[in-house]
């Protein structure tokens, strides 16, 4: 197998283990029931948070190049 068959047979074992857990958590009772909603709002909520912080620092660190340089004076 290549490797992207093995990652992606692994990536799919991962999905189909927290879709399992995340059922289960939802039947097993009421502590469990909080914990299977809240915890991927929370790895959610991370990750777009954490897309917004790597989107601001690219624009804050991309350098502008000066426009005058590419347009001759007429």
């Amino acid at each position: 197998m290549t490797a992207l068959r093995i990652g992606g047979t692994i990536i799919s074992a991962i999905c189909l283990i927290l879709v399992g857990l995340f059922i289960w958590g939802l039947v097993a009772g009421e502590p469990w029931r909080f914990w299977a909603i809240a915890a991927p709002v929370i790895v959610g909520f991370l990750a777009v948070m954490g897309i917004g912080f790597s989107i601001g620092r690219l624009m804050a660190s991309t350098k502008i190049a000066d426009s005058t340089k590419n347009h001759p004076e007429e």
